[in-house]
């Protein structure tokens, strides 16, 4: 991804697959190609989820070696004088991590983990220093089920990264498990429509998987009809936590759908639950918005990495 301007920062999201979950060789073959990945990026922060551990001491450690094979910084200063990772443990086994690269500086004391009794998966967020801005970046992983629990969560991750007001700007790379519900105005008709121009479940045979993504009604005959259900992401825009790709009106393009085993193949069909959502002071400084779609991409994971790149310089305040 080319940048507009050698002092924008990039940002990364990206779901790694159950990394670190099986010891064997065809595992460690695509750890390799999940670094491969992140090196081909050259982004400067990266929010990473589904980083597999039974503890935290151990999700720690995986977690720091993720960062060094990709050349990568992960730790944040602690008042008792030693590093602590970026890492936000979750209760079924899945854990987020922040990476960023020499040079930008985290603050000190400004990790914050949310895991157990707040989400499904966790929240972990650092202020970072890029160039002389002080940002808040995060890393997220929404509920891959209930969506009543997702919306939910939803609100009170709003709540945690945008109030009390005065906080900084910040961005959040995440896989939302959910569809988008951001509108845009049509510069034709001046109303607000979705974003998302398609139901990703439209003419889609019903599954029962489905439940935890779709509302569904029944016709006078009996038969079941079904839709994306959209208050999950609704929630996010509607509290002020808005899509980039959104926000910048970027082409439209999936991250989830394939299968690293068969890259090329569609499974239910083509999604996009991954993306960073940003503040509102971060809208203006907005430049790019990039989904990486390669070969090494597709067999490294089931998700995309998703960039967007901003220039701090032009961060509003709140």
């Amino acid at each position: 991804m080319p940048r507009t301007s050698p002092d924008s920062v990039l940002f990364t999201t990206y779901n790694t697959l159950n990394l670190f979950q099986e010891d064997t060789p065809p595992e460690r073959d695509r750890y390799q190609l999940v670094v491969d990945t992140i090196r081909g990026l050259d982004t400067d922060v990266l929010a990473v989820q589904e980083i597999r551990a039974p503890d935290e001491r151990t999700a720690q450690q995986r977690l720091r070696q993720l960062a060094g094979d990709a050349g990568l910084r992960c730790t944040v200063p602690r008042p008792e004088g030693d590093d602590q990772p970026a890492l936000a443990m979750g209760p079924h086994g899945y854990h987020c991590g922040l990476l960023w690269r020499e040079g930008i500086e985290p603050l000190p004391c400004s990790l914050r983990c949310h895991g157990t009794g707040y989400f499904w998966h966790s929240l972990v967020s650092v202020a970072l220093d890029v160039g002389g801005a002080q940002v808040r970046h995060a890393a997220h992983h929404a509920t891959p089920f209930g969506r009543r629990m997702r919306a939910d969560q939803n609100e009170l991750l709003v709540g945690l990264v945008t109030r009390p007001p005065g906080v900084l700007p910040t961005l959040v790379g995440a896989d939302w498990n959910t569809t988008c519900a951001d509108r845009v105005r049509d510069e034709a008709t001046g109303k607000w429509v979705l974003y998302e121009s398609a139901d990703p479940f439209a003419g889609a045979e019903w599954s029962s998987s489905m439940i935890f993504h779709c509302e569904w009604d029944y016709d006078e005959a009996g038969q079941r009809r079904h839709r994306a259900d959209l208050e999950a992401g609704d929630v996010l825009w509607s509290g002020g936590l808005y899509d980039a790709a959104a926000a910048l009106r970027a082409p439209w393009h999936p991250t989830f759908g394939h299968s690293p085993a068969d890259p090329g193949a569609a499974r239910a069909g083509w999604w996009r639950i991954d993306g960073i959502r940003v503040t509102r002071p971060v809208l203006g400084a907005l430049r790019a918005h990039h989904v990486e779609d390669t070969a090494l991409a597709r067999r490294a994971s089931d998700h995309l990495p998703v960039t967007v790149e901003y220039a701090p310089a032009a961060l509003a305040r709140e």
